[in-house]
C-alpha cells in the first residue's frame, strides 16, 4: 500500500528559497530589460540595434510621416554612420534625395524645411554663380544628347568675313549644364545634420528630375558660370562670325587641359593621288 511522505519543515524552506532565488533573477533580468529600452532601446540583442528606415520608396523633397517610417532591428555591423533610432525625430523633415523602402534614414538624407517651389532653379546655383542660357541646336548641343547635370567645355568658332573658318578656340571648360531647354535640374532642401541655425537656401543643390527626357530639338542650353564667364558669352554670342559649340565630358572630370586656338592650316591637305607609273 502506497504511502504519502509529507515534507519535512525543511526541505519545504529550501524549496521556498529556490522560489524566491527564481524570482528575484526574473525581477533582475527585467530591470535590466527595461533600463537598456530606457537609454535609448538601441540594443534589441547581442549585436543588433534599431534604426529607422523607409516604410516604402520616398521621393526627395517629401516631408516625413509616421507613415512613411518604420523601426527595424539590424545588425550591428549593418549601422550606418548619422543613422536614427526614433521616427519622432524625423517628423516633419523633408528628404533630400530619393529613399528606397527599408533603407536606413542618415541625417545626410533629410533637410531642414522642404522647397516649396521645386522648379525655382534659382535655388540650385551656388553662391556666387550665375545660370546663362547659350542658343543651340542639336547639332552644337552634342547632338542632342546633353542632359541636366552634365558638365561641357564650351567651344568658339571664329569665321572670317567669306564665312570660312578662322579659328576654334576653348573658351570655357568644365561647366556644369542646368537645363535644357525647359529640362532643368530641381533643387534639393538644405541639409539638416549639424546646421541648426539652417536656412532655406543654405547648401541647396540640384537633381535631375525623374522624368528625364534627352531634348534634341532644345533651342537653349543653360550652364551655370561666374558673372565674369556670364558678361563674356553674352559678349560672344552677339558677335556676327561666331558658332558656340558645346563639347560633353566625361563623369568626375574636371582637369583642365591647357590648349591652343586651333586652325585649318594645323592640318594637311588630302593625302596626294598615287603617281602613275
Amino acid at each position: 500500500m502506497a504511502r504519502v511522505i509529507a515534507a519535512t519543515p525543511i526541505e519545504r524552506t529550501n524549496r521556498l528559497v529556490m522560489l524566491g532565488a527564481v524570482l528575484c533573477a526574473a525581477i533582475a533580468a527585467l530591470l535590466i530589460f527595461v533600463a537598456l529600452q530606457g537609454r535609448g532601446g538601441s540594443e534589441v540583442s547581442a549585436g543588433t540595434a534599431t534604426v529607422v528606415v523607409a516604410s516604402g520608396d520616398i521621393e526627395a523633397n517629401t516631408v516625413l510621416g509616421a507613415n512613411l517610417l518604420e523601426t527595424r532591428a539590424v545588425p550591428s555591423d549593418q549601422l550606418i554612420v548619422g543613422g536614427y533610432r526614433d521616427t519622432a525625430d524625423l517628423i516633419g523633415l523633408p528628404a533630400r534625395y530619393p529613399i528606397q523602402a527599408g533603407e536606413q534614414i542618415t541625417a545626410s538624407k533629410v533637410g531642414v524645411e522642404a522647397i516649396e517651389n521645386e522648379k525655382d532653379l534659382a535655388l540650385v546655383l551656388e553662391p556666387g554663380q550665375r545660370g546663362f542660357a547659350l542658343r543651340a541646336t542639336e547639332v552644337t548641343a552634342v547632338g542632342g544628347l546633353i542632359l541636366p547635370g552634365n558638365a561641357v567645355d564650351v567651344i568658339a568658332v571664329f569665321l572670317d568675313d567669306e564665312g570660312d573658318v578662322e579659328r576654334a578656340e576653348t573658351v570655357l571648360q568644365h561647366i556644369q549644364v542646368l537645363s535644357v531647354a525647359q529640362m532643368a535640374q530641381e533643387p534639393l532642401p538644405a541639409p539638416a545634420s549639424g546646421e541648426e541655425e539652417s536656412q532655406l537656401g543654405d547648401g541647396v543643390r540640384g537633381q535631375r528630375p525623374e522624368e528625364l527626357e534627352r531634348q534634341p530639338e532644345a533651342r537653349s542650353v543653360t550652364l551655370g558660370v561666374s558673372p565674369d564667364q556670364a558678361q563674356f558669352l553674352a559678349a560672344l554670342q552677339t558677335q556676327d562670325g561666331v558658332e558656340i559649340w558645346l563639347s560633353l565630358r566625361p563623369v568626375d572630370d574636371d582637369a583642365d587641359v591647357p590648349l591652343d586656338a586651333t586652325n585649318l592650316l594645323h592640318f594637311h591637305s588630302p593625302l596626294s593621288e598615287p603617281e602613275l607609273s
